[in-house]
């Protein structure tokens, strides 16, 4: 049977108009930025340089902000820590007493993004455990079913796009009308 990839060599069909950088894989973008270029061609731009511009913007907006917010101070729901407005976002102070700091709110989307990563890394590995038992059983079919999911994903990782489940079949029903006449 086949080995499986090494996903750090592989190379991309994308690249990123801020950083110049060519053949990048899709998990280096977003998926929204992805859709949007699959439907209109539109320029790309990697997770790495939208987070630096993320993080300019974020840096100008909290100097405009100095200059507009004067005193007044809030809780953090996460940190439990009474610090000034200017270190909420918008949105969190209109939840009053569920806001959360911009610190704490940065931590949690990066946990987010890391178990996503764990886990995507957790499902290859579980698979690859798969393949193997399935090889020392000389289940054939098995070792069919683990490789192609296995395929499934490693494609998921490079292009982006989740695997298709295509039709199973006309149903119970058949063709035609489907009943009685």
């Amino acid at each position: 049977m086949s080995r499986p990839v090494d996903t750090d060599r592989w190379a991309g069909n994308f690249d990123c108009i801020v950083c110049r950088r060519k053949r990048l894989v899709a998990s280096e973008f977003s998926k929204r930025a992805l859709e949007r270029h699959r439907k209109t061609g539109g320029s790309l731009k990697c997770n790495k340089c939208a987070a630096e511009q993320e993080e300019r913007e974020r840096s100008e907006a909290a100097s405009k902000r100095k200059t507009a917010l004067v005193g007044g101070e809030s809780t953090c729901s996460s940190c439990k820590q009474t610090l000034p407005l200017d270190n909420f976002n918008r949105n969190q102070l209109a939840k009053k007493d569920k806001a959360r700091c911009r610190l704490c709110v940065e931590k949690s989307i990066k946990d987010e993004e890391r178990t996503r990563e764990s886990s995507k890394q957790g499902k290859l590995d579980e698979i690859k455990r798969k393949m193997k038992e399935a090889d020392t059983k000389g289940d054939v079919k098995e070792r069919l079913r683990w490789e192609s999911q296995l395929s499934a994903l490693e494609a998921e990782f490079v292009t982006g796009l989740k695997p298709i489940v295509m039709g199973r079949g006309r149903g119970r029903r058949g063709r035609g009308r489907g009943g009685r006449r």
